[in-house]
């Protein structure tokens, strides 16, 4: 992979500020996974420990961009995570390097949560090595994309990489980290999985057992409606944050809610509103999910953008 050439922090003029604001709904739909989508002109906030910046000197124009920075750093730290030493944003402009230098005692992964200002391609690059590719379109740079872990090993130096197009603008929230290990599955949990099926009366007994053990830890769920094939719920902003909903989540009820929605998928409610999604454009909906998602990439239209577009 080409990467465009980079220039020192201190040798550019900082003309775009990064607005960030502090606010983060107290109630959220549980979240398992977070997938990354989407410099002259870009400003650092905060500093990994021996941390240093460059990125390729370009002019951009001076709108700010408004960020929830809280937002972001929600989408990735919770289920316990620790973070070290002092995480920072950066607002940057096409292929950005960021020097992370020694990783602290204890750290074995780095956080990252991402925004993209513009449509386009992003890849992520850690110590030179591909982690993952994403593509912004217009509709996504009005939310926090996505975000993970990369792990880092060897000693010495570190880089991480933000290659994009030289126009593409992007902000960036990355922390030294650890990911909590989840506990492995409960008996309970493992026995209803032991024959390769799994049933609604298991799904929902596992259900059940991982509500009371988040009544139990001080953090009940919010919203529960269980009229429908699959069970509706959210949880606090507090659980997730403190490890409690992680735990309690895979302890009972994490790979019984993968199986149960992965067989009930073509007849979920998201394949019943993307048939809709096709139906409204003139397309008949395959019958299978599978094949509703082939006639989107066909489109091409994200799942996101199918339910959500008008």
């Amino acid at each position: 992979m080409s990467t465009e050439p980079t220039q020192s922090l201190r040798d550019q003029e900082l003309r775009r500020m990064l607005v960030a604001t502090s606010s983060a709904e107290p109630v959220r739909p549980r979240r398992r996974s977070a997938v990354m989508a989407s410099i002259a002109a870009f400003v650092m906030a905060g500093a990994l420990t021996g941390g240093a910046v460059s990125a390729v000197a370009l002019s951009a124009d001076d709108r700010p961009a408004t960020v929830s920075i809280d937002e972001m750093k929600d989408l990735v730290v919770y289920d316990d995570a620790q973070l070290y030493g002092t995480p920072f944003v950066l607002s940057g402009q096409g292929t950005t390097t960021i020097q992370l230098g020694d990783a602290p005692e204890g750290a074995k992964q780095i956080a990252v949560a991402f925004h993209c200002d513009d449509a386009g391609t992003f890849r992520v690059l850690v110590d030179g090595e591909l982690q993952g590719e994403s593509k912004c379109s217009e509709e996504d740079t009005a939310y926090t994309n996505g975000g993970g872990y990369y792990s880092v090993t060897g000693d010495g130096d570190h880089t991480m990489t933000i290659a994009t197009a030289r126009s593409n603008r992007f902000v960036v929230w990355t922390s030294w980290a650890n990911r909590a290990a989840a506990p492995e599955p409960s008996a309970a949990q493992n026995a209803a999985l032991s024959d390769g099926v799994v049933t609604e009366t298991e799904y929902r007994d596992g259900f059940a057992r991982y509500d009371g053990c988040m009544i139990n830890a001080g953090s009940p769920l919010v919203g529960v409606d269980q009229s429908g094939t699959l069970i509706k719920y959210s949880n606090t902003g507090d659980s997730v944050t403190s490890g409690v909903e992680g735990r309690c989540y895979a302890l009972e009820f994490t790979l019984l809610d993968s199986a149960w929605q992965i067989q009930n998928e073509d007849t979920s409610e998201t394949a019943n509103r993307i048939g809709a999604c096709l139906t409204a454009r003139g397309i008949t909906p395959e019958p299978t999910m599978e094949g509703r998602k082939r006639q989107l990439d066909a489109i091409p239209l994200t799942i996101d953008q199918c339910l959500t577009g008008p």
